[in-house]
């Protein structure tokens, strides 16, 4: 999962960081062609312009001195100013700016010539319908050339993230088969030990030194059944039966009890009956997991609350959460000094994933709650 991700991310980064580059240079080449094919235009209308006012002298002149004269037999668009004021046009003309020399509109690129005359200064409009037609050539061709660069970007970028990430995935591979024989070899020593203090108990045996190992070793047992959840847990037969709740979290909670003493907690229980139908492995892990969270991050001497009732186990401590959107990720950690594996929420929201419970956990006002609602 977390190599998926960083390939991901990789990609992600390398598309749009390359894009980006090539985009930007996409944008100066357009621009500038479309520049080039406006002063072509522009050169080319400006020597038909000149052209027309060099063979059409007499018409101009006659358009200056009669108001009667038109120019509609002239083989281009023109309007003659003098003054700025309109003396003659074949075409509809309006709103001038004599500042510009050309201006586009409506499809039209208008070009401006300026001709002293005794008379005034005279002022020549011609137009022409703009070129789009190597424009819309330009266009194509970058359409073409994008798909393809995408295409290209994409499969380097896949093999370059292969590469890079392929370290990775060896290191996440290794860790995964440490874990799986780890397990194994765990689970023979684990069941000698808990199997030995089971008789010590049937014996007799009670100290503080007895319950300290006693409780270490249901630890790591915890331990064990955690990395065996993660490795193992969708290849599992379930069970499912009636499990009552209460009796069920007093007895994960008496697990707990040289923790809660160690620690002088002191514990709120307001537990009502609930009976729902699970895997009895799922729920002690399940338990034991939001129990384990609470004890181990609530400070000394202070309260941890376990309220059972409408069909929602609610379990708070005092404490603070900083990163909440990865709380349950694997193997994440905030507090590196208290132990684990940061293993205990991440398990706590798969079973809940599976049999559909609700999973909240917030943390406000100097206070943490874990939710699961069954019902």
């Amino acid at each position: 999962m977390a190599e998926k991700k960083s390939l991901k991310r990789f990609i992600l980064v390398y598309l749009l960081s390359t894009l980006f580059l090539i985009g930007v240079g996409e944008y100066f080449y357009y621009k500038n062609q479309l520049k080039s094919i406006k002063e072509s235009q522009l050169f080319k209308l400006d020597s038909k312009l000149k052209l027309f006012i060099a063979n059409n002298r007499p018409l101009i002149k006659g358009c200056l001195t009669a108001n009667n004269l038109t120019l509609q037999d002239a083989n281009l668009d023109i309007a003659i100013f003098r003054e700025k004021k309109l003396v003659a046009s074949n075409f509809k003309i309006k709103n001038i700016d004599f500042s510009k020399k050309y201006w586009f509109n409506k499809g039209y690129l208008y070009y401006l010539f300026k001709v002293p005359k005794k008379e005034g200064i005279v002022y020549v409009v011609t137009r022409e319908k703009f070129n789009t037609k190597e424009i819309s050539t330009i266009k194509r061709h970058l359409i073409i050339f994008n798909i393809f660069v995408i295409i290209f970007i994409f499969l380097v970028a896949w093999y370059l993230g292969k590469l890079f990430i392929k370290p990775l995935k060896d290191v996440i591979k290794n860790l995964e088969s440490f874990i799986r024989d780890a397990t194994h070899e765990m689970n023979t020593p684990i069941s000698v030990i808990l199997n030995n203090i089971e008789m010590l108990k049937m014996r007799g045996v009670e100290s503080k030194e007895f319950k300290r190992v006693e409780f270490s070793a249901k630890r790591l047992e915890k331990i064990f059944k955690d990395l065996a959840f993660v490795k193992l847990n969708h290849n599992r037969d379930r069970e499912l039966k009636e499990i009552n709740l209460k009796d069920l979290i007093k007895q994960r909670v008496a697990i707990f009890s040289t923790f809660i003493e160690n620690k002088n907690i002191k514990l709120k229980l307001n537990l009502n009956n609930l009976v729902i139908k699970a895997d009895i492995e799922d729920l002690n892990r399940l338990i034991d997991n939001i129990l384990s969270n609470a004890f181990k991050y609530s400070p000394d001497n202070q309260t941890v609350s376990i309220n059972l009732s409408e069909g929602k186990l609610i379990v708070r401590n005092v404490g603070k959460i900083n990163n909440l959107k990865n709380i349950t990720s694997k193997f994440y950690r905030e507090n590196s000094s208290e132990g684990g594996f940061g293993l205990g929420l991440f398990i706590v929201e798969k079973i809940c994933q599976f049999y559909n419970f609700e999973f909240k956990i917030n943390s406000f006002e100097g206070n943490v709650s874990i939710e699961v609602g069954f019902v």
